[in-house]
């Protein structure tokens, strides 16, 4: 169950509060507007220790409903006086709509960051954006990284939902009648997160959910594991510090040698580089992230 005393203990164990400027990104959906009012009653306990501010964008895609969204936005925040950033933009002749938008969102997010000195931005999603994403990755292929859930904080980024259901969300709205507008889009299946939106929701029980959730957490466990094992498997393959160059002789004692030379080389095309090497004269060099591959006889 989601309350206001909750919100404020899970935030407090995973970031300090004191003296921290946020922005509240708004669209005007339940999830985005419980956050902001989970904020502003913060705001209210913390007085000066705390300043926000609300971010939103209209893209413009959903005609009249993305106008009646803003409209809502700056009226809510007319009535709780706070500062309302908005920033419009037009993608209509666009291909991949929802990827473009996205990119535009954050990328506006982090210009308004760094002019204003603000600390963070909060995002309103939640367990189920989570879980759903989980089953994306997996659509897609991915390893470790992609079933361990959403990250509560990613650089600026923070995620103060995360640890509550889409239910929590709309019980918290509807006991503190707060008003909002439904995604039209959210119906249309031909969005991927949409189709496993409308399976999971059959699954999703309070027991399941647990079970979840008790899985991303071991997973993010054993993926700082992995990651500890990594930090002491570079200094032992790299050879030349300054340079950060690879033995490739090291990395043949690596097993499996694809999954290690996807973490030091992430999106890299690994097979296509090692038949490169193997192939290449002694001191023939490539060039990959921040590592280079040298053969040496």
């Amino acid at each position: 169950m989601l309350n206001f005393k909750k919100f404020l203990k899970k935030l407090k164990n995973k970031i300090d509060l004191k003296q921290k400027k946020i922005y509240i990104a708004v669209s005007g959906g339940v999830d985005s507007l419980v956050l902001l009012d989970l904020f502003f009653r913060l705001k209210k306990k913390m007085k000066k220790n705390i300043k926000i501010e609300i971010l939103h964008c209209n893209f413009k895609l959903r005609g009249e409903e993305s106008e009646k969204e803003e409209k809502l936005i700056k009226k809510i925040a007319k009535k709780k006086q706070l500062i309302l950033h908005t920033k419009t933009f037009n993608i209509k002749n666009k291909s991949s709509k929802q990827i473009v938008a996205r990119k535009l969102r954050y990328f506006w997010f982090k210009a308004m960051l760094k002019t204003n000195y603000f600390n963070y931005i909060a995002l309103g999603h939640q367990m189920n954006d989570s879980i759903e994403t989980v089953f994306i990755n997996l659509i897609r292929g991915t390893g470790i990284k992609g079933i361990k859930g959403i990250r509560f904080k990613k650089k600026y980024l923070i995620r103060p939902l995360l640890d509550f259901t889409k239910k929590d969300i709309f019980h918290y709205a509807k006991k503190n009648k707060i008003n909002w507008i439904e995604d039209s889009s959210n119906g249309n299946e031909k969005y991927l997160r949409n189709k496993i939106r409308k399976i999971l929701k059959k699954l999703l029980n309070k027991e399941n959910v647990l079970g979840i959730i008790k899985s991303f957490n071991i997973l993010k466990e054993e993926d700082l594991m992995i990651n500890t094992h990594l930090k002491i498997i570079k200094k032992y393959v790299v050879l030349k510090k300054k340079e950060k160059t690879l033995s490739l002789k090291k990395i043949f004692n690596l097993y499996p040698i694809k999954s290690y030379l996807y973490r030091f080389l992430p999106k890299e095309k690994i097979i296509k580089n090692i038949i490169k090497i193997l192939i290449c004269k002694s001191g023939k060099k490539i060039k990959r992230q921040k590592y280079y591959i040298i053969k040496k006889t």
